[in-house]
């Protein structure tokens, strides 16, 4: 008898064991969100990437990936900004886990998502060949910011261009953008490269710098 019980007990203690350390990695989890929730969401990285536009379900456009190289062939430049936060990924989890409980539930429920980092201003600046570099007016209609999905997840999207000033009023002092491409489509008879650099500006003080590669357009 004593040997039967033996696996039992052993099966019992690391049954408990594991139950108590997913409860403390929930505990954990909750306190991590309860404090995104109090504090706001942040922005940790912006990446860059170089984007072409292509026409996907029912004729709205879509973004994909391209290379450097073949902007020489393109009529605009786009170049990609994905604002990293893993504090946005992680609240957004937790809301996904939460709606679907109470989806199950039959309970709608609104969630109200704070940002503790908040775009305040973007600096666009260009080099054409062997020029300095220039900035662009905040209402330069030479070059766009559009809203987008992610790069390659072939989501549609509806495109609304903004100016350097209409982008920033359409977050500042509230949020910032997941993901945004710039547009550049001032193709001349002859071939020029261009290179840019872009600001992005918050609030406590944060910045982004981000230059782009010589690109031959």
């Amino acid at each position: 008898m004593k040997q039967l019980l033996k696996p039992f007990v052993l099966s019992f203690i690391v049954l408990f064991s594991c139950t108590e350390d997913e409860e403390r990695q929930r505990v954990e989890d909750l306190s991590i969100i309860q404090s995104i929730l109090e504090k706001g969401i942040t922005v940790d990285s912006i990446a860059l990437d170089y984007a072409t536009m292509y026409r996907g379900a029912y004729g709205f456009p879509a973004i994909e990936t391209i290379q450097i190289e073949k902007f020489i062939d393109e009529d605009e430049i786009l170049v990609y900004y994905d604002f990293i936060s893993h504090s946005r990924d992680s609240l957004y989890r937790y809301i996904e886990n939460r709606d679907r409980e109470h989806h199950e539930q039959g309970i709608v429920v609104d969630y109200a998502i704070k940002y503790n980092d908040k775009l305040e201003s973007i600096i666009v600046e260009v080099k054409k060949n062997n020029a300095e570099f220039i900035e662009f007016t905040d209402n330069s209609e030479d070059i766009t910011l559009i809203p987008t999905p992610e790069i390659n997840s072939q989501d549609t999207f509806a495109k609304y261009e903004f100016t350097i000033e209409e982008f920033t009023e359409r977050y500042q002092n509230s949020r910032f953008p997941e993901f945004c491409v710039l547009s550049f489509d001032k193709k001349e008879e002859v071939s020029n490269t261009y290179a840019f650099r872009v600001t992005f500006k918050f609030n406590n003080q944060k910045e982004f710098a981000l230059n782009t590669s010589p690109i031959e357009f």
